[in-house]
C-alpha cells in the first residue's frame, strides 16, 4: 500500500490519509509547509522538512534521518525549542544561548563578510555582486544552527547556488528600502521589516526574488511591530559588542540574525499551525507563508 501521510493543527485534529501526490500538491498551494507537522503512516510526528520526499517538494535540501537501530546519521543536535509566544528579550536570550555554544563560526563568518567590504576600492563592489549570495550562506548557516546542525565557516560560501535570485534581491530590497527611506523614513522601515524575512526564504525554497519577498511580506503580517521592537532591541546587543574591543560586535551581529531567525521559525510554525487548526477536514488550509 503507498505510504499515507497525515497533518495535523493546534487543535488537535488530524487531517488525512493523503497520498504523496496530494502532499506535494498540497505544497504547491501552499497548504503544507516546511514546519507543517506530519505524520507518515504509523511514524512520529515531524516537521514536513524532516521527510525527505516532501523537502524535495519543498525544495530544501532532505535532513538525514537517523539510522534505526544504528547510530545517529550526523552530529546534529536537536532543534531549538521555540518559545510559546513572540517575546523579543525571549527571542534575544535564547539566540545567545544558541550563539554561545557555536559563536566562534558564526562570529568568523560575520567578520569575514566585514573584511570582504573593507577591501580598498574592490571591497564595495564585491558586496554588491557577490553579498546576496553570502547572505543566503550565512542564513543557511543560522537556521541549520537552530535546527540542531552544527555551523561551519565554510557555509557562508554556499549560497551561489542561488546566486542570481539573492543579487536581485538584494538589489531590488535596498533600492525600494531606500526610497522609502527617502520618503520620510517611515516607508523605509516599514518596507524593511516587511522584506525581513527574504534571504531566509531564498536560503531554503527554491523560490524567485520576486516570490521570496512576496513570501517575507505575508510572513511578517500581523508582527511587524514586533519585528520592529525586536529590530530595536538588538541595537543595544551590538552596541554592547562593540564595547568588547570591537570585535565583540560580530558575536553580537551573530545573536542578532539568530533571534531573527528564530523569529522567521517561530512565525512559520505559528502561521503554518493557525491556517492548519482552521481548515476544512478535507485538507489543510492555504499557508500565508
Amino acid at each position: 500500500m503507498a505510504d499515507e501521510y497525515w497533518i495535523t493543527g493546534v487543535d488537535g485534529k488530524e487531517y488525512g490519509p493523503a497520498s504523496l501526490a496530494i502532499m506535494a500538491e498540497w505544497i504547491r498551494e501552499h497548504r503544507v509547509v516546511a514546519s507543517s507537522a506530519v505524520k507518515k503512516g504509523q511514524g512520529p510526528w515531524m516537521e514536513a522538512r524532516k521527510f525527505p520526499e516532501l523537502a524535495t517538494h519543498l525544495g530544501l535540501a532532505p535532513v538525514p534521518a537517523p539510522v534505526p537501530g544504528g547510530a545517529p546519521a550526523g552530529p546534529a543536535a536537536a532543534p531549538v525549542v521555540l518559545p510559546a509566544d513572540f517575546r523579543v528579550w525571549e527571542l534575544i536570550g535564547r539566540a545567545w544561548d544558541l550563539v554561545k555554544q557555536h559563536w566562534l563560526p558564526l562570529s568568523a563568518m560575520f567578520f569575514i563578510q566585514f573584511a570582504i567590504g573593507a577591501v580598498p576600492y574592490l571591497g564595495a563592489c564585491a558586496q554588491f555582486i557577490i553579498g546576496g549570495a553570502i547572505m543566503v550562506g550565512i542564513w543557511r548557516a543560522i537556521l541549520g544552527t537552530i535546527d540542531g546542525r552544527p555551523p561551519g565557516v565554510g557555509m557562508m560560501f554556499e549560497g551561489f547556488d542561488r546566486f542570481g535570485d539573492a543579487f536581485l534581491g538584494m538589489l531590488v530590497r535596498s533600492i525600494l528600502t531606500a526610497l522609502g527611506f527617502i520618503a520620510l523614513i517611515v516607508p523605509g522601515i516599514f518596507l524593511a521589516i516587511m522584506w525581513a524575512f527574504t534571504f531566509p526564504v531564498l536560503a531554503e525554497t527554491r523560490l524567485g526574488f520576486w516570490e521570496a519577498m512576496q513570501r517575507s511580506v505575508n510572513l511578517t503580517e500581523g508582527y511587524r511591530w514586533r519585528l520592529f521592537l525586536l529590530a530595536l532591541a538588538c541595537i543595544p546587543v551590538l552596541l554592547l559588542g562593540l564595547l568588547v574591543l570591537c570585535v565583540g560586535v560580530f558575536v553580537a551581529e551573530a545573536v542578532a540574525f539568530t533571534a531573527f531567525g528564530l523569529a522567521y521559525r517561530f512565525l512559520q510554525q505559528k502561521k503554518s499551525l493557525a491556517a492548519t487548526a482552521g481548515s476544512a477536514p478535507a485538507g489543510p488550509a492555504a499557508q500565508t507563508v
